[in-house]
């Protein structure tokens, strides 16, 4: 079941998932609702009889008043070999509206690709990678702090448990309105 929260001081949608979007050693390909809504909840637990990973998102917008842009948007092609780490950032003034995951059963791991997407005039500013969002073996819950976005991604597999940890790349989007800065 997915529902909506509408934030009224920020006239802002937030998508929390309650559904994850695969099952055991299966493929995904998971977008936000729309366009100009960036990935702000990642949660996902590992099972070691299956070695891998169920996945869920959850969306909001970018900034409050996007709706009527329209962004440009692109899927990224896999970034990283199984077994090998993945380090993404999506193009400048870009962020994350998507991601997609395949599972190999051999390598028990799975490769990357990003569904990158740009508003016109929005600029990311002050960018930086979370702390690891889980140990191997455990649940992952990780909610992006408010008025951040999600940029890029920081991965790496390790044999001994069969999982992978992750990072996280957060920016501050702004509205750039000739060089007035506007956020």
């Amino acid at each position: 079941m997915i529902f909506h929260l509408v934030l009224l001081c920020w006239g802002t949608t937030v998508t929390y998932a309650q559904n994850y979007v695969n099952n055991f050693d299966q493929e995904f390909s998971f977008t936000c609702d729309h366009p100009y809504q960036t990935i702000s909840h990642v949660e996902s637990i590992h099972d070691n009889g299956a070695e891998d990973r169920r996945f869920a998102f959850g969306c909001r917008d970018v900034l409050p008043d996007q709706k009527g842009s329209r962004p440009q948007c692109y899927w990224s092609g896999f970034e990283n070999q199984y077994d090998l780490p993945v380090v993404f950032q999506c193009p400048r003034n870009n962020y994350i509206n998507g991601m997609g995951s395949v599972h190999d059963n051999g390598a028990e791991d799975r490769i990357w690709k990003f569904y990158c997407c740009q508003l016109p005039d929005i600029h990311m500013f002050d960018c930086s990678f979370t702390d690891w969002t889980n140990v191997f073996d455990g649940a992952q819950n990780f909610n992006s702090p408010d008025g951040l976005v999600m940029k890029g991604m920081d991965s790496y597999h390790d044999n001994n448990f069969e999982d992978r940890r992750f990072k996280y790349e957060l920016c501050t989007p702004y509205v750039m309105d000739g060089l007035i800065v506007v956020g």
